[in-house]
């Protein structure tokens, strides 16, 4: 976490006196989730984004998040630090990031994100490892603003490294109650050959999220090889 911690200050002290470095948005959310088939398997957490631009054509963000797994009886943390480039046909970002449950792990990886009238899409692919084992990471969201308040989405992560072999399946959807903020509910299917959860079965996941900032968001959102588990 130190890591990031500097790599933060780094990106910022970069910056020239006369550069007006600016909040665009950000984000926080309090969020749980449980499997269908084992409701003692669920999870609850709190993560804060926020994305800051130190020119026209480069921003960086950062995610900061905590959450209990209840079964497990055990706390995760985690704390990514993205670069994003604006100036090309898609936003275009390298994301390094760290998460503690029992063990220290690193993730790192690029990441695309492309938006049109009433619509918005990324990907990612990466890498998770440590002094152990390492693995791939990827994943494809995408959403409809099919109202100025509502929108409906599907998700797809997948994660392959030693002892997570996982894919997540999602359709989202985020309602804004008011401007500054907004609730969201996810159903899919979890599958895995984790001693936790072996096989595939449905989850459901809900949000409570506050907006902030002039564009009340972030470029891409939360990396990880324990962020697409919904519950242990």
């Amino acid at each position: 976490m130190k890591t990031l911690a500097t790599a933060g200050a780094v990106a910022l002290a970069v910056a020239s006196p006369a550069m007006a470095v600016e909040l665009t948005g950000g984000t926080v959310s309090l969020g749980y989730s449980q499997m269908l088939d084992q409701s003692d398997l669920k999870r609850h957490g709190l993560e804060g984004s926020a994305e800051l631009a130190l020119t026209p054509d480069f921003s960086v963000q950062v995610d900061l998040g905590v959450s209990k797994f209840h079964e497990l009886d055990d706390t995760e943390h985690h704390a990514t630090l993205h670069g994003i480039w604006h100036n090309g046909p898609a936003d275009l970002g390298v994301f390094y990031g760290k998460e503690k449950l029992e063990s220290t792990r690193d993730y790192y990886g690029f990441e695309l994100g492309q938006s049109g009238e009433g619509w918005s899409a990324q990907l990612y692919l990466g890498r998770g490892e440590n002094t152990d084992w390492d693995g791939g990471i990827a994943g494809i969201s995408g959403k409809a603003f099919l109202t100025p308040v509502f929108d409906m989405g599907l998700a797809y992560d997948t994660v392959n490294v030693r002892g997570i072999d996982a894919r997540k399946v999602a359709v989202t959807a985020d309602y804004m109650i008011a401007p500054q903020w907004s609730v969201g509910a996810e159903l899919g299917t979890f599958d895995s050959n984790m001693d936790e959860v072996d096989g595939s079965q449905g989850y459901v996941g809900l949000n409570a999220t506050m907006h902030f900032g002039r564009t009340g968001d972030t470029m891409f959102g939360s990396r990880g090889v324990l962020a697409i588990i919904p519950g242990l």
